[in-house]
């Protein structure tokens, strides 16, 4: 969230704190009363958006991070024994395909590993009976299988979650815009007849509704903001 939006929305906050501590002045007329619930309601999809928008997405890398860890080490235990086969057999075209180590599987990217761990499973499967004086046996090709479908889930879950970041950010502008058109074509409006029946009253309205910058020198993004309290019901 930028400094302007910050500005707004704090300058939003105001005004329905304001409205709330006064509400024996407007709360007997129903224009009023659904107007301010309008920008409570606004207020609180604002709060909901900067939640989201600030949601981490460690504990999905984190997940990510640790199947991958698993998945290469499976992968890598057939690989070395498919190795090992293809040096007894001189056969080297199957030596080539299984030539991995830890380093080269780190570097892979996430399609590449899952590429990777579907060769090595169709080539250990192909060579099961050879792999049984190895130790291998159908269950640690099934294990392998089982860690390409895991990992397959979980290797777009950060990029899901920060592509859903940026959703709830470019959905707030057009809120703090409808919220802003509600207090000038509404609110602003509906508190005019308090002028001069009610002229505290109304001046601190207008004290309200101004927008302070909060920010400090410069302009642009701001560091990450609380999301504001929900409003008062």
């Amino acid at each position: 969230m930028n400094r302007d939006q910050l500005n707004n929305t704090d300058m939003f906050n105001t005004v329905s704190s304001y409205m709330a501590r006064n509400n024996s002045i407007w709360g007997s007329i129903p224009a009023t009363t659904a107007t301010v619930l309008e920008l409570n309601t606004s207020i609180g999809q604002i709060g909901d958006k900067l939640r989201k928008q600030q949601a981490p997405t460690s504990g999905a890398t984190g997940d990510k991070n640790e199947v991958r860890g698993d998945f290469e080490d499976q992968i890598l235990i057939i690989a070395d024994q498919l190795s090992s086969l293809a040096a007894k057999n001189n056969d080297q075209t199957l030596g080539a395909k299984v030539d991995w180590n830890i380093s080269s599987l780190d570097k892979l990217s996430d399609d590449e590993l899952e590429a990777t761990g579907q060769t090595v499973s169709a080539l250990g499967t192909a060579n099961l009976a050879a792999l049984a004086n190895y130790g291998l046996v159908a269950a640690d090709l099934t294990a392998l299988d089982a860690l390409v479908t895991k990992f397959h889930g979980v290797k777009s879950d950060p990029r899901l979650l920060i592509a859903g970041r940026k959703g709830e950010t470019d959905t707030i502008p057009d809120l703090i815009r409808t919220t802003k058109s509600l207090l000038r074509n509404q609110l602003d409006k509906q508190m005019t007849r308090f002028k001069k029946s009610h002229p505290e009253f109304f001046a601190g309205y207008r004290a309200a509704r101004v927008i302070v910058d909060r920010g400090g020198s410069g302009g642009g993004s701001t560091p990450a903001p609380t999301p504001p309290p929900a409003p008062p019901q």
